[in-house]
């Protein structure tokens, strides 16, 4: 979808940066609403369908993450297809990127924020995962995450690998920080390899647990991902943790 045909809320209780945030929208011929606070966003949700919600962490009455956790609840009784793609706004202590991947944001934005930035985090979400994984990046030369797993569903059920509708988590000893990376995983009985260019969005040494953001994929192995996300991946953007032996990677077998 193209911003022009998109409908996104804006929520932030700075009035200042709202309407900074609309004007670029607008100047891109999008249909805009705002809101102040978290309560305020969970009535016009109620009242018009969206597409993307462009949401402040930090604010009164209702912040960020409660927000989302409302409107998780609230999609679970919607017809509409909810919930809309969700992109935090965030200082840099407000919420972990962990956190709030595994809720389900699709991207968190540091202020202060350029608007191309703005822009970009807003037409990536608005895209299919199909077109945003079939767009080549340009990562050569830089980290390389090569591992070799057991079977998809032994991987999973073992808790090595998890998949969210985003990316993934995969527990490694490699020792690779956070920025980009290519990728290759390599499933045991598998005829291709689960490969492609993504960003490290969070790494945990302690637990030897890497988050992966996908930003393109081989053209091979695309539809088969999207297949396994699809079954595996629930509501998180890249989960926080593998989840071992769960009910949705039975669903695999």
């Amino acid at each position: 979808m193209e911003l022009k045909h998109a409908r996104v809320l804006v929520v932030d209780d700075e009035s200042m940066l709202l309407e900074i945030f609309r004007e670029w929208l607008q100047e891109e011929h999008c249909r805009v609403l705002t809101a102040g606070d978290g309560a305020a966003a969970m009535h016009l949700v109620r009242q018009h369908p969206l597409d993307v919600i462009v949401s402040d962490v930090r604010m009164p009455v209702m912040d960020g993450v409660l927000l989302l956790k409302n409107l998780t609840t609230y999609s679970a009784l919607s017809q509409r297809g909810y919930p809309p793609k969700m992109i935090f706004i965030s200082g840099f202590t407000d919420i972990e990127p962990r956190e709030a991947y595994d809720l389900g944001v699709e991207a968190i934005l540091q202020k202060p924020i350029k608007r191309g930035q703005f822009l970009d985090a807003v037409r990536r979400a608005l895209r299919p995962r199909e077109e945003a994984w079939a767009q080549p990046s340009n990562v050569d030369g830089l980290q390389q995450l090569h591992l070799a797993l057991p079977g998809t569903l032994a991987a999973i059920e073992q808790g090595r690998i998890g998949f969210g509708q985003g990316g993934f988590c995969v527990r490694t000893e490699v020792a690779i920080q956070e920025g980009p990376v290519k990728f290759d995983l390599e499933f045991e009985g598998e005829k291709v390899s689960f490969a492609g260019n993504g960003y490290i969005r969070w790494a945990d040494p302690e637990e030897s647990l890497l988050g992966v953001e996908i930003s393109d994929m081989d053209a091979p192995c695309r539809e088969w991902a999207l297949n396994l996300i699809t079954i595996s991946g629930g509501s998180s953007y890249i989960p926080r943790a593998p989840l071992s032996a769960s009910p949705k990677s039975k669903a695999l077998k």
